[in-house]
């Protein structure tokens, strides 16, 4: 029995790799390892839509809302990950996956009203095709709502798209295998989505320089973080971090910032308070 490849594979087949098959293991890694740098570059043209949805999601934050990044599938696990890169726990960035759910509209719309989505929340989906049901169901609720919704796909013109305000659709070109899984696509979503996590956290005051200083103790590993984070901002010694972190119930921020003004705990912590938790700012004001 033969079998006919559909119009869309053939229109997907790399022009440069057919004979990838011919080829040794090292020059095969090569034309694959090659073919992988271009995905960068097709990222450029929309960091201007990805700044956005950083801005959007920050200001959503900034007046309690949350961003909700959803997805079906492998989209679902990389959603999954860049709330968890944002801050593990609970937060105010929150992934919702399709389960075993993905070809029904109806629970995508319902998984949305479970969590009580509101218009004062920001939804980010993450779809390769942009015709999951499931997606397509939670973002047309959120659209529904008058919320701020961004995308994260490989097709511009998809249902998913139209109901987007930001729509991040790099153009990858075919994957050097076809007829498998959506290489490029997913190695594009994990990187865009690791630059709204991070500039998120920025724009949050979670970092400090390049330092997260957000970090909670909740075991040693991170109790150990903690300190060298502190005395790395800080250009102090571990003993001094350890015991700014103790005399603030290890809270990391206010421990830095204790360390570089010499303020107790209670001003240090009140000078972040009035400045919504960022050190730099409040570094400002410190007397």
């Amino acid at each position: 029995m033969s079998i006919m490849l559909t119009g869309s594979v053939k229109e997907r087949r790399h022009a440069s790799t057919m004979n990838i098959d011919r080829l040794s293991t090292l020059d095969m890694l090569k034309v694959i390892h090659q073919d992988d740098a271009q995905i960068s570059t097709a990222m450029t043209p929309c960091l201007t839509t990805i700044a956005r949805v950083v801005d959007n999601a920050a200001a959503t934050l900034s007046h309690g809302g949350r961003l909700v990044i959803v997805g079906a599938g492998p989209s679902g696990r990389a959603a999954k990950q860049a709330a968890d890169e944002y801050a593990p726990g609970k937060s105010p960035v929150i992934a919702i996956t399709a389960g075993d759910d993905a070809g029904s509209y109806e629970r995508g719309v319902a998984d949305l009203q479970a969590i009580g989505f509101g218009e004062h929340d920001m939804m980010l989906a993450v779809t390769v095709s942009g015709k999951t049901p499931w997606v397509w169901g939670a973002m047309r609720h959120a659209w529904s709502l008058g919320s701020t919704v961004a995308v994260i796909t490989d097709d511009a013109q998809s249902e998913a798209a139209q109901l987007a305000s930001m729509v991040i659709a790099p153009e990858l070109g075919a994957d050097a295998v076809a007829g498998y899984i959506n290489t490029k696509a997913g190695i594009a979503q994990k990187m865009i989505l690791s630059m709204v996590a991070t500039g998120l956290a920025i724009r949050t005051g979670r970092v400090y320089s390049n330092l997260r200083v957000d970090l909670e103790a909740s075991n040693t590993k991170w109790v150990e973080r903690q300190i060298a984070i502190v005395m790395e901002a800080g250009g102090c010694t571990r003993a001094v971090a350890k015991a700014a972190l103790e005399s603030c119930n290890n809270n990391c921020k206010t421990a830095v910032l204790m360390v570089l003004t010499g303020l107790d705990a209670w001003k240090a912590h009140e000078l972040l308070a009035q400045n919504n938790g960022f050190i730099r700012v409040a570094l400002q004001e410190a007397p």
